[in-house]
């Protein structure tokens, strides 16, 4: 998980502790005898003060003081939002940087999982084509009793088996396959988490029967409890292009579901064509639509604009 480079609990502390002292401002600050007398009727306070003079006085800087501090509660609520605005900008702009750095692939280890497998299947289905020709030159039994025993050493010492002269007239023969490698787990892997003091990412995926990633869910949650999540869906398998020059791509179109910590939601349509350029076509939930634009696979995407539908 990359080290985000703010401390959104700090943020949301902060702006929490700006509301208290919105709240606190609310009723001017003012508490116990204080709040008191100067919430109290002409009467009463005249009565307390045993002086209309001091009573008038009182009021008078009661009056102001409470005032001045009223003033100050829009402002510390605004500065409170303000706060809770930057956290949640950057927690996004962060998030979305973490949920496109390839954890599908990489830290869920599918990549990994999908060239041991087959490693695996090619070492299986040459070790199938190697003992049936040992059994069709009738040395199954002799490597059977000799697991460990290497044909070439075998047939090139003295007295050798009676099968080594077919063996080394066949120009055919396959090749000994060798010890097995790793064998993958039975299942790949589909699903990741970590976690540390700045909070934990869990990244689930769907496969087709090929193992290609149909479906990822990316969430990402600060300890305070900010969350962004977001749904990837593709429309297809891979659909891979290799140009003459330069990388390979995939052109395949998919669509983005993403809540943001603020619980806002967007949609997003991306179309890519054959030649790597594409378009991404956003809607939020209010139905506001922008559009970014790409000219190729290695080139960033333009700044979204307002579309004109």
């Amino acid at each position: 998980m990359p080290d985000f480079s703010i401390d959104y609990s700090a943020l949301h502390t902060v702006q929490q502790k700006m509301r208290d002292l919105a709240d606190a401002a609310d009723s001017g600050g003012a508490t116990g005898a204080f709040k008191e007398a100067g919430e109290a009727g002409s009467s009463e306070r005249k009565a307390m003060f045993g002086s209309s003079d001091l009573s008038y006085a009182f009021n008078l800087f009661y009056s102001h003081s409470t005032s001045r501090t009223k003033q100050a509660k829009d402002g510390l609520g605004q500065l409170a939002d303000t706060f809770s605005g930057v956290a949640d900008t950057f927690f996004n702009a962060d998030a979305q940087l973490a949920s496109a750095a390839g954890l599908m692939s990489q830290s869920l280890g599918l990549d990994d999982w999908r060239g041991q497998k087959e490693a695996y299947d090619s070492w299986q289905e040459d070790k199938t084509a190697w003992d049936a020709y040992l059994e069709r030159i009738g040395a199954s039994d002799y490597f059977e009793q000799h697991p460990d025993a290497q044909i070439g050493e075998v047939c090139r010492a003295d007295g050798a088996p009676s099968f080594c002269e077919t063996w080394i007239n066949d120009n055919d023969a396959p090749d000994d396959p060798g010890p097995p490698p790793e064998k993958p787990a039975d299942n790949p892997p589909t699903s990741y988490h970590y976690e540390d003091e700045q909070g934990k990412v869990d990244v689930t995926v769907e496969l087709d029967d090929d193992y290609n990633v149909m479906k990822e869910t990316s969430t990402i949650t600060t300890p305070d409890g900010q969350s962004y999540t977001s749904v990837t869906t593709y429309h297809s398998a891979p659909e891979i292009v290799t140009p003459a020059d330069g990388d390979k791509f995939d052109v395949r179109d998919y669509t983005m579901e993403t809540t943001y910590a603020d619980g806002s939601k967007t949609t997003t349509e991306v179309v890519i064509d054959g030649d790597g350029s594409g378009t991404m076509t956003t809607t939020d939930q209010d139905g506001k639509v922008t559009v970014s634009t790409r000219s190729g696979p290695d080139e960033d995407w333009s700044e979204p604009e307002e579309s004109d539908d």
